[in-house]
């Protein structure tokens, strides 16, 4: 039997977490928007197994104002808002059953990873609630809500430093005369190349096998260190865990 889900908020991860549910094939999705009548949302939200607020942080308390008076005491209530904690969330609903989750956009094409912890959840349930996102992402449970906030600083916001790389060498092919066209080629290929030899290697050994020395790996690379490139990292992917934290406040 497929899961009644309800979406609240249908920006991008909203949208990516319905993609995803419509590739497992496991769930009938209502999603609520801004113009869903409050009618309308009130009786989708009573007969759902799972509702999930997907707005911004900062919305938080408008979009469970929305859902708290027509939760089923079985439904179970999920946040993918960065930073929200589950003593927040019951706090605000009033509901027990609660899942905090962090996936990435990467669910939206049948990739990307998700980290999740649970709060008034009996064995029965969590079994339940673990099939249930075994078939929208990959994922793993964790022990605190830290965790969460340190797996949104690297996989939840994750995907846009790739794409801040990739974007900085789509400009750098240009500057070498590539096409627009071209270089989105170049650049494209070599990452989704890189995504497939990186999911079951090690990062330093792959370095090492295309980094001839004295060639020409081996000299951007070298620049890439002189630059800071690493540390520049660490520091972006902490402050990204910092801010997280003081979210959760």
């Amino acid at each position: 039997m497929k899961n009644k889900v309800v979406i609240i908020g249908y920006g991008t991860m909203g949208k990516a977490m319905a993609r995803a549910l419509k590739r497992s094939g496991g769930a009938s999705i209502f999603a609520v928007g801004r113009n869903t009548s409050e009618n309308r949302a009130a009786a989708e939200i009573r007969k759902s197994d799972f509702t999930i607020i997907a707005v911004k942080p900062q919305s938080a308390k408008e979009a469970i104002e929305r859902v708290k008076n027509h939760l089923d005491k079985n439904t179970v209530l999920v946040s993918i808002m960065a930073g929200v904690s589950l003593k927040k969330i019951a706090i605000m609903s009033g509901h027990k059953k609660i899942i905090r989750m962090m996936p990435n956009l990467g669910l939206s094409v049948g990739e990307g990873i998700a980290v999740w912890k649970s709060a008034g959840l009996n064995r029965a349930e969590s079994a339940r609630v673990g099939k249930f996102i075994n078939k929208i992402t990959d994922n793993f449970e964790v022990k605190n809500e830290d965790a969460i906030n340190r797996a949104t600083a690297v996989s939840g916001s994750g995907p846009a430093y790739f794409f801040l790389l990739a974007d900085s060498m789509l400009a750098a092919a240009k500057s070498l005369g590539f096409s627009a066209e071209e270089s989105r080629r170049l650049v494209g290929k070599t990452f989704k190349a890189a995504a497939a030899l990186g999911e079951h290697g090690n990062y330093s050994e792959l370095i090492k096998k295309v980094a001839s020395k004295g060639g020409t790996t081996e000299a951007a690379l070298r620049t890439f260190k002189q630059k800071g490139f690493e540390k520049m990292v660490s520091s972006a992917v902490r402050y990204a865990y910092q801010r997280a934290k003081q979210l959760s406040r």
